[in-house]
């Protein structure tokens, strides 16, 4: 959404869920095509993705509904206690490939202010 890096539609599979030590619910995905990872620190690209709700209030493990606007975080990022890893974008995740290169919603979608 924010990046040029994840303006193209990527397909995700959970991989598993993960409790971050602060308590909030992610997921760890692959995605596909591999992330170009170069300037991230990972020449061989990127296949996974950490991903955390954008919205303290929203759990990825239930998906509200869609779309489900998400943080997305480097596979190896830094897991504190204190804080929510460090996300490198944000972006959506659309229940169906169609929909996601459609960008059709289910529901009215929120702001950041909301």
């Amino acid at each position: 959404m924010d990046s040029e890096r994840f303006s193209s539609v990527f397909r995700c599979e959970v991989e598993r869920p993960i409790e971050l030590p602060n308590g909030h619910h992610a997921l760890m995905v692959s995605c596909d095509p591999p992330l170009n990872g170069q300037e991230l620190g990972h020449p061989l690209g990127i296949g996974g993705l950490l991903l955390w709700s954008r919205f303290a209030d929203e759990d990825l493990w239930t998906f509200p509904a869609f779309p489900h606007f998400v943080q997305i975080c480097l596979p190896d990022a830094e897991l504190r206690v204190d804080a929510m890893p460090t996300s490198i974008a944000w972006g959506e995740i659309y229940e169906t490939e169609a929909d996601a290169t459609a960008q059709e919603m289910s529901t009215r979608p929120r702001s950041s202010v909301e």
